[in-house]
């Protein structure tokens, strides 16, 4: 039993827009880096560190705990841009057949779908700490964390465009 399907190997590289998203991800990443060391200093010694699906806090921690949300942005983010400009897209799996003809369409899109979501992921990071921070301040309610909740959902949705599209592709 194989793992991956044998696509066609047809080489496509990310396009400039792709690039692009990389590059400008990067920047949201420092962005929320140097977000939490501005306001570090400031902060309390406690913070909330979690929230329920009312948007009620219901976890703190210490304020060192707040540096998660960024490194592990930058980690995932790294991890993601590799898979996404290193893996060969014919390795990838497909929800439609892949034929020569397609092949160059469906990879681009794939390509794309890692570079949308990776950069989508990294956004929501950055709201993520905004939020916090925020909450701390007392300047938002429950009622803007639920929308972070509903952010992370639509977030978790953009696949199912991507493979809509590869569908599309097939057809046409």
């Amino acid at each position: 039993m194989s793992w991956f399907k044998k696509h066609p190997r047809v080489k496509v590289k990310p396009s400039q827009t792709d690039l692009l998203l990389y590059r400008a991800g990067w920047m949201v990443v420092a962005v929320n880096v140097f977000l939490v060391l501005g306001v570090y200093a400031d902060l309390p010694e406690t913070i909330p560190t979690h929230f329920n699906f009312q948007g009620r806090v219901d976890g703190y921690g210490h304020k060192s705990a707040l540096w998660a949300i960024p490194m592990l942005s930058a980690g995932l983010y790294l991890a993601m841009g590799l898979i996404a400009t290193k893996l060969k897209p014919w390795l990838m799996n497909y929800p439609v057949k892949v034929t020569e003809e397609n092949a160059p369409k469906l990879y681009s899109l794939a390509l794309r779908m890692l570079a949308v979501m990776n950069f989508c992921f990294v956004m929501a990071f950055l709201i993520t700490t905004g939020i916090i921070l925020l909450k701390i301040k007392g300047w938002i309610d429950a009622s803007d964390i639920q929308l972070l909740v509903g952010l992370w959902i639509l977030n978790g949705l953009i696949p199912l465009y991507f493979v809509y599209k590869m569908v599309v592709v097939v057809r046409e």
